[in-house]
């Protein structure tokens, strides 16, 4: 036998005595997961996240066939060892509350992904109280000044920037929600960029009603498909994504250039109905372009995007998740002075003159809208549908500016899962939500 042959031969040998230990190692790292319920009461929002499988053992053997003389080999090194085939990057971790983050490593390069222009909706919003005095070109602009709008910035690298356009939300205007692709949850960061605190993953609910930032816990949830659509001339497709908690009909299409930042805001959406963001829903090069999220008892939320632009010229510095300098501070908000969201003269605008009431109530204030919640949580008050301020839990909120006359006044959560019927009131008044019966003098 010639020595060609003999190391021939020693090669396939070693091939099939080490086949059944690769054999045995792929079947067990190819054992099945146990399957979690959709236990609302886990303590721990990412529970069912698991990480990647390991790449099985058997895989790793090439299928043996005769090459030059009959060889066969495995992947190796030039150092004799084997060659694992790379399982991708790690799954996402959780970010934890506590922790400052390092310093992110973008470049300049990755300035690529799309650019979104979006607005909550809210629905069942009353309409202006018929009265001779209301000025439409002020109710308009005053609609416009509160509209819930949004822009969004998706990298390719796996970063988004998701920033507050409007007076109207719980956080001041210029706020932003900033993620990336290795970690669940969110960064918040103040208005200046000088400062940001984690969000850890199951923050983001109590966020958007409340101002807070307690964590609720996450679900897997349950995903149907729901067909195919057509929105800013891509084809979509729906699913819908329900939980105990709510549902949400996610509407999406394949924007190639945006890697997983569309993944990043299918996150922030799928959490808002206490849903895990490790949710299958979400997926790279997928950016949502319509939600609408329902509740269990009523109230629907809405979530359109306007306009998709794509860029190869991202701010990277604007998507660097920290910013870039900003001081961490573990369990605050960025301040604000009051939920005040009109100015005096924007307010003035919605009627072209002061109609007073012949029978003032007794415990309404000189001018303008004392606004009391004694409810739990923090509320909006809406005067013939534009929402003027929001009023903390168990606190009360004085407006000036409105003009005496005839209003529509109304309360809601931002959500929507909370919606009182608008009344009829006459201003100046006081208006009360929950404890006591609401103060005002309805028009008859």
């Amino acid at each position: 036998m010639t020595p060609h042959n003999r190391k021939s031969k020693r090669t396939a040998g070693l091939v099939l005595a080490l086949l059944p230990a690769f054999i045995s190692l792929g079947c067990r790292s190819h054992k099945k997961a146990p399957r979690q319920k959709d236990t609302p009461n886990e303590p721990s929002p990412n529970a069912s996240i698991l990480p990647a499988p390991l790449t099985s053992g058997a895989e790793l053997v090439m299928k043996a066939h005769a090459l030059d003389g009959g060889r066969v080999g495995i992947p190796a090194d030039s150092a004799g060892r084997l060659i694992v085939s790379d399982a991708g990057p790690p799954p996402p971790s959780a970010f934890r509350g506590d922790q400052a983050l390092p310093r992110d490593t973008l470049t300049q390069r990755d300035g690529i992904g799309a650019t979104l222009q979006a607005e909550w909706k809210w629905f069942e919003v009353p309409a202006p109280a018929a009265a001779p005095e209301l000025d439409k070109d002020g109710e308009k602009r005053a609609h416009d000044k509160t509209a819930l709008t949004v822009t969004i910035d998706l990298a390719l690298a796996g970063r988004m920037r998701f920033a507050f356009d409007s007076v109207a939300f719980p956080l001041p205007v210029h706020s932003e929600l900033r993620a990336r692709r290795d970690h669940y949850g969110n960064v918040l960061v103040w208005p200046n960029g000088q400062a940001y605190r984690v969000l850890e993953p199951g923050a983001l609910r109590a966020v958007f009603a409340e101002r807070r930032a307690d964590v609720v816990p996450l679900v897997a949830g349950k995903l149907k498909h729901r067909g195919k659509g057509k929105l800013l001339g891509l084809d979509t497709e729906k699913v819908q994504l329900t939980s105990p908690t709510g549902k949400l009909l996610l509407e999406q299409a394949r924007v190639p250039g945006t890697g997983s930042g569309g993944e990043l805001l299918c996150r922030l959406l799928v959490e808002l109905v206490a849903i895990q963001p490790a949710s299958s829903a979400c997926r790279p090069e997928r950016v949502p372009l319509s939600a609408d999220l329902t509740w269990p008892d009523g109230g629907r939320l809405g979530f359109t995007v306007s306009s998709l632009t794509r860029r190869q010229d991202l701010p990277i510095g604007e998507v660097f998740v920290p910013p870039v300098g900003a001081m961490f501070k573990p369990g605050e908000l960025p301040p604000q002075s009051s939920g005040v969201l009109l100015t005096k003269s924007d307010l003035t605008a919605l009627r072209t003159r002061s109609v007073k009431s012949p029978h003032p109530e007794k415990d309404a204030p000189g001018e303008g809208l004392m606004a009391a919640n004694h409810t739990d949580t923090l509320r909006y008050v809406l005067l013939d549908g534009i929402p003027i301020a929001w009023v903390r839990p168990r606190s009360q909120q004085y407006i000036i500016g409105p003009p005496a006359g005839h209003y529509s006044v109304g309360w809601r959560d931002f959500l929507g899962t909370e919606i009182e019927p608008p009344r009829s009131v006459d201003l100046p008044a006081r208006v009360e939500l929950g404890g006591q019966p609401d103060a005002g003098a309805a028009r008859k």
